[in-house]
């Protein structure tokens, strides 16, 4: 229970309780004592693993309406537990979890003593064994708890707080029996009960409210058999911020396929901002003017996708986050709320700096900052004192001055494509040191990409004396649809080039020892880092398929993916379909040109990518007599999340980089 951490921490200590709950008062105009210093070449300790991976105890902090409570989820390895606490007294009133391998989110407070969240099944890090999400509210002192809807016949998504209306929230609800169109529904808080809304729109896939909980824009999309994997039909209706009869939407010029992103209405409700592609190679925002129809665009010539919008302490939009490389941060509004959320930007230089939930009346709000030597820290700001204060930090024990800046870098492939990354090394290295180097591939890998941010594992590769080599290859997500597909039928051809154009550029730039060099990943990145020892067998040293996909023909057979027609077509249009490219393109059949050291880490609860790939890729390298080794946890999923797992995971992959890679 959470309740037992707390009395087994140190962190609600009699000593410490008011550095916990209170902390230390800052002023906008100073920044805070977890900004990160300037580099220097002092030595840094050998930082232990458990510091790096242990469970993080504060993984979300939601504010009440009134700001009497804390709502506050945390992480206990295989499932999430949630607190509530007082503010005044800073006293736990309520402490819960809902078994193994559930998950929390979207906590929202409904009244100042009771609030609302999600619960869903994830057996592993990566992936959702099946359960879809269930709906409960509960009130602050643990009473009370009813699950509100529960995924059957039907299912739902949250689509508004009804901030007008304290009995209720709204839901889309898609019923079997409507072909899974979305019927708006109002569901009371306190007794579960539901109410079907009308003057809905026909053959909506999601329905979206404003700001005051009306009915404003619906999308729906249509999908034929013969239709490849996204590129259907898209239509989207809107209504008038001054009311009347549902309106068709025309983009002109937006092509099937292309990306749509809508984010929010302004405070008056009238404008809905948008990305898109449209009209660009990246996805940039739009402002929609529901009474006039005019479409504006609002931002211009970025080199990636809009990444999510910022808030004031209102919750209301005031500009757009990208990340080329860094995070790169533009404003749309003008108002004093801009000002003041640029004086917190100021205030926490050269992070990232989020309000994540407010008090109602918008005079406290909680203040997420976080960078990539910084795990994290909540603040509690005060917009009349403008003070902020601390409340807590995910992870303590990491002193941000002992870790390692990620330096971004854009390279170009051989066929001449740009690829952005990032590079990590140890404390005081720098160029020129030809370091022991992990490349570190990302999974997905169609959509995610690396970011510049905190990363645990990249952080105590780098403690160790490791550099880390991150390359968002073709087909990373970020950096418009063009880039996107480019990866498309690409798996273990251009794509995995792509990877060895940046290892072989981290070499030329001195930053890597050609002699010393690991190939490393999860999921994807798995599948990346035996097929880059099949590939290029003089490059690395050393190869680790962490939950990695080793037949991609196997991907049609086994794996929660291919088990519904959409998933089907998805692998259709990312793999392709001629099965000799697809076993070509398979480490399982190149094993024989495998001359690195081999570790295979795996999860035998794995459903995104079974145990079956593991097995195949083991029988093959028996075959052929070649050595591996094996590290298999029969209680994990689709990546570890077991702290106790996690701390024997790591001392692993620092033995075996180290006996490989290592001075």
């Amino acid at each position: 229970m959470l309740l037992s951490l707390f009395k087994q921490s140190d962190l609600l200590s009699k000593k410490q309780k008011s550095a916990f709950m209170l902390g230390l008062s800052i002023t906008l105009a100073l920044p805070s004592a977890e900004v990160i210093a300037q580099n220097s070449a002092d030595s840094v300790p050998e930082i232990p693993v458990e510091d790096f991976f242990s469970n993080t105890l504060y993984t979300d902090v939601v504010i009440s309406p009134e700001g009497t409570y804390y709502a506050i989820k945390a992480d206990a390895g295989d499932r999430d537990q949630l607190m509530v606490i007082r503010r005044s007294d800073n006293e736990l009133t309520a402490s819960f979890e809902l078994g193994q391998y559930q998950r929390f989110s979207k906590i929202n407070w409904v009244t100042d003593e009771r609030f609302i969240f999600e619960s869903r099944k994830r057996v592993g890090l990566w992936d959702e064994q099946e359960q879809p999400p269930n709906l409960y509210a509960i009130n602050a002192d643990g009473s009370h708890r009813r699950e509100l809807f529960s995924w059957g016949v039907s299912g739902y998504s949250l689509l508004s707080m009804m901030p007008n209306d304290p009995d209720h929230i709204m839901i889309n609800k898609y019923h079997y029996s409507d072909r899974g169109e979305a019927k708006a529904h109002r569901i009371n808080v306190n007794s579960a009960r539901s109410y079907y809304m009308g003057e809905q729109p026909p053959k909506a896939d999601q329905l979206i409210a404003d700001n005051d909980g009306n009915l404003r824009l619906s999308f729906a999309y249509e999908e034929d058999d013969e239709d490849a994997y996204g590129k259907g039909d898209l239509s989207i209706y809107f209504k008038p911020v001054t009311g009347g009869e549902w309106k068709k939407l025309e983009l002109e010029g937006y092509e099937d396929g292309q990306t749509l992103n809508f984010y929010g209405f302004s405070p008056d409700n009238r404008y809905a901002y948008f990305g898109t592609d449209f009209e660009s190679k990246v996805a940039e925002v739009y402002q929609f003017d529901t009474q006039t129809d005019n479409i504006e665009r609002l931002t211009k010539n970025s080199s990636s996708d809009v990444l999510s919008p910022v808030l004031d302490v209102k919750g209301d939009i005031i500009g757009f986050d990208f990340m080329p490389d860094k995070i790169k941060r533009v404003y749309t509004d003008n108002s004093e709320s801009t000002a003041l959320m640029k004086n917190l930007d100021n205030a926490f230089p050269g992070q990232r700096v989020s309000i994540t939930s407010s008090a109602k009346d918008g005079e406290l709000a909680v203040v997420y900052v976080r960078s990539d030597t910084n795990p994290g820290s909540y603040f509690l700001f005060n917009t009349k004192t403008m003070k902020a204060s601390f409340i807590a930090a995910p992870n303590k024990k990491l002193d941000p001055n002992q870790l390692a800046p990620m330096r971004p870098f854009t390279i170009t492939a051989r066929d001449g494509l740009e690829l952005p990354g990032y590079i990590t090394l140890p404390k005081g290295a720098e160029k020129g040191d030809k370091l022991p180097m992990i490349v570190n591939v990302h999974g997905g890998p169609h959509g995610p990409r690396d970011m510049w941010g905190f990363s645990a594992e990249n952080q105590f590769f780098a403690n160790r004396g490791y550099a880390v080599l991150q390359v968002n290859f073709r087909g990373s997500g970020g950096y418009g649809s063009e880039f996107l597909q480019a990866g498309y039928g690409e798996w273990g051809r251009s794509m995995q080039d792509d990877v060895t154009d940046a290892t072989l550029w981290a070499i030329e730039q001195g930053y890597a020892d050609p002699e010393r060099i690991c190939i490393y990943g999860g999921s994807y990145g798995g599948y990346s880092a035996m097929m880059g020892i099949a590939k290029e067998p003089d490059l690395y040293q050393c190869g680790v398929g962490y939950v990695g996909v080793y037949s991609l023909p196997l991907m049609y057979d086994a794996g929660d993916i291919s088990r519904n027609q959409s998933g089907e077509k998805y692998l259709e249009r990312v793999l392709g379909t001629d099965m000799e490219v697809l076993k070509a393109n398979s480490p399982v059949n190149l094993v024989e040109k495998m001359k690195a050291d081999i570790l295979l880490v795996h999860g035998e609860k794995d459903v995104r990518v079974p145990i079956e790939h593991y097995n195949a890729l083991t029988q093959a390298l028996d075959r052929v007599n070649k050595p591996y080794q094996t590290f298999v946890k029969e209680d994990e999923g689709h990546g570890f999340q077991k702290e106790g797992n996690k701390f024997e995971l790591y001392k692993k992959l620092e033995t075996f980089f180290d006996k490989h890679i290592g001075e």
